[in-house]
Order: structure tokens, then sequence, then C-alpha cells
């Protein structure tokens, strides 16, 4: 069952440590980088944030299904 958008930002994820994620790249000289963990207590939710900025960071959250979407709709040329 999808969570709204409201429900994942109510959860305190304080604590959470985000994993430095890196492929590709921008530049030959520059290799393209997030940071991600899975929401505390929702499996099914992804939090994304800036891998530079570390924990100053501001985060996104999205669920599994907006992600399979976004990506779906990248590879098909849509965005």
């Amino acid at each position: 069952m999808d969570q709204g958008q409201d429900d994942l930002y109510a959860v305190d994820a304080s604590g959470v440590n985000l994993r430095k994620l890196c492929g590709g790249g921008i530049t030959n000289t520059m290799e393209s980088c997030v940071a991600a963990a899975i929401l505390p207590g929702n499996p099914d939710a992804v939090i994304i944030g800036d891998s530079k900025l570390g924990a100053d960071s501001p985060s996104l959250r999205f669920t599994r299904k907006e992600l399979d979407n976004f990506f779906a709709a990248y590879q098909a040329g849509e965005i």
C-alpha cells in the first residue's frame, strides 16, 4: 500500500545515514553521486539527498512506485 507524500515527510528520519551512490559521470573528470537510504518503517520508500552536502543536505522522499514511474518515463524519452 502506497503512502501519500505527506505521510513520507511525517516520518522522523533525522538519525538515518544516507549512503553515497555514484555512477556515470557528468564529464570525464566528474562522477555523478547522490545519497540515499530506505525510509525508517517503510521499506517501499526512499530518502534521496545531495552527496556533496552530507548531513546538511535537504532530502526528498519518494515511494518506490514513484521512482519506477520516473525511470520508466525517462527511458521512454518522456522527460
